[in-house]
């Protein structure tokens, strides 16, 4: 089986370079033959052509309130294609990115498929909840959950974007680390807490003096998987690198308090990556533009290295038939995240 590293060059705010570059500055750690040493037995990486992202565009829909709309557009076409031809040779994509929105065309390449309904495991910094026109930006990266969800966006998008998004049930959606609470609340934007499964950093105990042990992140890892497969048996998994601390990856844009370190970030995803059900995964929020010397492009292709070896070693993505993950296959995740213990990281 392959896993098929998709690079996905979008930039949401429309400008050259950012995180439109991101996918080749990882590349260039050699990505894929140190991917192909770390992945079980079974598994080959195999790198598609990149998805072309449409013309870029600094203006802001009036209408919408959504910046560089058209390449978001032609973007999400070129992601649910890319996805849809991995999955139809039987591979797992992994999207690289590019800012958050290459999620969009992963939920809608799998959002009708006859197994029933595609969840959603998201690990990030942010709940992107922003109305389109209530964003300070205006980019689609402030949004990308709510339009996943069509919620608190307008009644009408253009550029035939309403026909375009998924609509993912909220009951098989759960989110693990937002830290922007405070922010959401200062701009009188309310919370999707209440309609999806959220765990604040706080929630996960970052906020405390203390280092949180791996086995602790594991299973809350593992009950949002659970959460998620209530409703549907497969989901997708994004990671949204705002989800780290501003220490362990400068080289992104509007850093939060607080955050995850590598091995933290190591941990939760190595869980998920054993767990059945997944269908894809998409990795987006690093901007080299500030990263001169390529530390934090070389600690993402790290990153990327060491989980990669938790997918099933039988060289087939765990079968979504499988049931819930409780008893003695929690405690194994747990009980190996124990060996991993992370790194103290100081709040900025």
């Amino acid at each position: 089986m392959e896993i098929d590293i998709v690079s996905v060059p979008f930039s949401a705010s429309g400008r050259a370079g950012g995180a439109s570059a991101a996918p080749a500055a990882v590349h260039a750690q050699g990505l894929v033959g140190r991917v192909r040493a770390a992945l079980p037995s079974g598994w080959t990486p195999h790198e598609p052509e990149p998805v072309e992202v449409g013309d870029r565009s600094l203006t802001r829909n009036v209408e919408t309130g959504l910046l560089n709309e058209l390449a978001l557009a032609a973007m999400i076409d070129g992601v649910a294609d890319a996805v849809s031809a991995s999955h139809a040779e039987g591979n797992l994509p992994l999207l690289l990115g590019g800012d958050n929105p290459i999620l969009l065309g992963g939920l809608v390449a799998t959002g009708h498929r006859p197994e029933g309904p595609t969840g959603l495991f998201v690990l990030s910094g942010r709940e992107c909840a922003w109305p389109p026109d209530k964003s300070p930006t205006g980019v689609a990266s402030d949004c990308t959950l709510g339009l996943a969800l069509l919620a608190q966006t307008n009644a009408v998008l253009s550029n035939g974007l309403s026909r375009r998004l998924p609509l993912v049930p909220p009951g098989a959606v759960a989110v693990l680390g937002t830290r922007d609470g405070a922010e959401l609340a200062a701009a009188g934007i309310p919370s999707l807490s209440g309609s999806i499964r959220i765990r604040s950093g706080e929630d996960l105990g970052l906020a405390g003096p203390h280092p949180v042990p791996g086995a602790a992140l594991v299973r809350h890892a593992i009950e949002a998987i659970e959460h998620i497969r209530r409703t549907g048996q497969q989901w997708w998994l994004h990671v949204d690198l705002s989800v780290l601390s501003e220490q362990a990856l400068p080289a992104t844009d509007r850093p939060l308090p607080g955050g995850l370190n590598w091995e933290q970030l190591a941990a939760l995803t190595r869980a998920a990556l054993g767990a059945p059900g997944l269908v894809g995964w998409s990795v987006a929020g690093y901007n080299p533009d500030s990263d001169y010397e390529r530390r934090s492009a070389a600690a993402l292709a790290d990153y990327l290295v060491e989980t990669v070896s938790a997918l099933p070693p039988s060289g087939r993505v765990a079968s979504a038939s499988n049931g819930m993950l409780r008893g003695s296959a929690l405690d194994a995740l747990a009980e190996r995240s124990n060996d991993e213990e992370p790194q103290t990281v100081a709040s900025p």
